[in-house]
């Protein structure tokens, strides 16, 4: 048996499902995705060969950005030499192969299976979808973790309440994606974002003073937001499009055995105890999980810098303890066994990777990214628009240059010195233009091949349906990037409109 989406879909109406349809059309019509990730590798080393030493102004460094041609035959070794180390360099293969360990137990054992149905069986069904979206959109303070991991659980949530798994997938992408500058707490992105917007801001004020928290009302609020118009967006737009799931890996909703009632209660012990290790060792104020500073959440400190191998534990704890108490594992053999099974399941995941990893290194190496999005800003900031119409096009900048440029700091870093004091002189707080670019650079996140973690979406999509191809993928994400995009811009309209602070101590505009 094969694991395929129903194909018996229903008839689609309306403008939105016809273009979708086409997007999924050509989509699909493509070749493989490793066979298209090679010919954008070739076509990066013609074009920079062919704008050869085109040169743009980095305004973050006064530095001149020049295209680079790969195109000789000192970069022609340097690809032979840099291939390895390319794909050594490349996070997510590694992040994605630690975090299967334990996501595949949990899997495998039928500890995911078990959990699910008893969740859903005490859970309003009408709350499964935003809760799932609340936690995708929030997963963004544990770092890249929740690009790992949410889509892996949504795809299991829904075969749990007999929904197709490729939406749950690409809902919990979508909620990490695209909302990944949104969350109920201050973290990492705030601290990198506000590096970058305050000395920007001392251009035209020497004694404007940042604040790290200058975003957090409007951000708090947005992730509730976005967790509304994503339920909206997979009830009407995609659970129509993919169907019914048919495959052998098809779940069911079923009553718990007593078998699998003792593996609860077991994993539920083994995943306590883990908990209560892992909160003695962060209680210290000196313990090696803080940062130099003491702070919990700090980047540099074992708990973040860390939270991949941990998520994988709290995963793999658990299904150890249940596979044991069930009696799916007799020994360390059939443990073993099962890791091998959940490793292998990722050969497809690993391949695309391979090539991912040399696509993106040429891009950098060109520097055919940054002139682009460099190129872009300039061209903005020239036209001479004010007010509403200004807010929207930069948005919308923001948004296209993040289709080539991933890195939200790399981007901000040469964004912020031309439209933080542009935004400035336009009686606009600098906090208010973080905003906008936080907006921009999430949009579109579920959209880009260039996101590193688009690759482990493509992998897990033909876990479930060997048919899935990226133009399955766009048709179910672009729903998400285009309602993101207009409600998410006319949210941040009323929020000016109505004066409300963007955080503690930050207005909208300059007083």
């Amino acid at each position: 048996m094969s694991n395929q989406i129903d194909t018996a879909k229903p008839k689609k109406e309306g403008l939105m499902n016809r273009f979708l349809d086409g997007v999924e059309r050509v989509g699909n019509k493509m070749c493989d995705p490793v066979t298209l990730f090679v010919c954008i590798c070739v076509m990066i080393v013609v074009c920079s060969a062919i704008f050869n030493g085109a040169t743009v102004m980095n305004p973050a460094t006064n530095e001149n950005i020049t295209i680079t041609s790969l195109a000789t035959f000192e970069n022609f070794v340097w690809m032979l030499s840099s291939f390895t180390k390319n794909i050594a360099n490349f996070p997510t293969l590694i992040l994605g192969l630690v975090v299967v360990l334990g996501v595949g137990l949990f899997e495998s054992t039928g500890l995911a299976s078990a959990l699910m149905r008893v969740s859903v069986m005490k859970a309003p069904k009408a709350l499964i979808v935003p809760l799932l979206l609340i936690i995708s959109v929030n997963s963004n303070i544990a770092g890249d973790a929740g690009f790992l991991i949410m889509p892996m659980i949504g795809a299991l949530v829904f075969m749990s309440i007999g929904k197709n798994p490729i939406a749950g997938m690409a809902l919990c992408y979508a909620g990490v994606a695209g909302g990944f500058s949104a969350n109920f707490m201050v973290g990492s992105t705030d601290a990198l974002l506000i590096g970058y917007t305050g000395p920007a801001a001392q251009f035209i004020d020497p004694n404007y003073q940042a604040n790290i928290m200058c975003n957090w009302y409007f951000m708090a609020a947005s992730a509730v937001f976005l967790a509304i118009v994503g339920t909206f967006v997979n009830k009407f737009f995609v659970e129509s499009r993919v169907g019914a799931y048919h495959g052998d890996m098809a779940q069911h909703t079923t009553e718990i055995t007593p078998e699998e009632r003792k593996g609860l209660r077991i994993a539920g012990i083994a995943f306590l105890v883990l908990v209560a290790v892992l909160v003695a060792m962060c209680i210290p104020a000196d313990s090696p999980m803080r940062d130099e500073t003491g702070d919990l959440l700090g980047y540099s400190g074992g708990l973040i810098s860390g939270i991949v191998p941990i998520i994988m534990l709290v995963f793999f704890v658990p299904s150890v303890a249940y596979g044991f108490a069930t009696g799916k594992f007799k020994n360390d053999k059939d443990l073993v066994k099962a890791l091998i099974a959940a490793v292998s399941s990722m050969s497809g995941y690993v391949t695309f990777c391979i090539v991912a990893a040399q696509m993106i290194a040429y891009f950098n190496k060109s520097n055919i990214g940054t002139y682009i999005a460099i190129s872009g800003a300039n061209f903005l900031s020239n036209i001479g628009l004010t007010g509403i119409p200004l807010m929207i096009l930069f948005i919308l900048l923001c948004a296209l240059i993040n289709l080539l440029v991933a890195s939200a700091s790399a981007k901000w870093a040469f964004l912020a010195p031309v439209f933080v004091p542009m935004f400035m002189l336009l009686g606009y707080d600098p906090s208010f233009t973080q905003v906008l670019y936080r907006i921009g650079d999430s949009i579109t996140n579920p959209i880009t091949p260039m996101f590193a973690y688009f690759a482990m979406l493509v992998g897990l999509a033909e876990k479930y349906d060997k048919k899935a191809g990226i133009g399955s993928l766009m048709s179910c994400l672009l729903p998400y990037s285009l309602a993101f995009f207009v409600t998410w811009t006319v949210f941040v309209i009323i929020w000016i409109t109505l004066g409300i602070p963007l955080g503690p101590g930050s207005a909208v505009f300059l007083s």
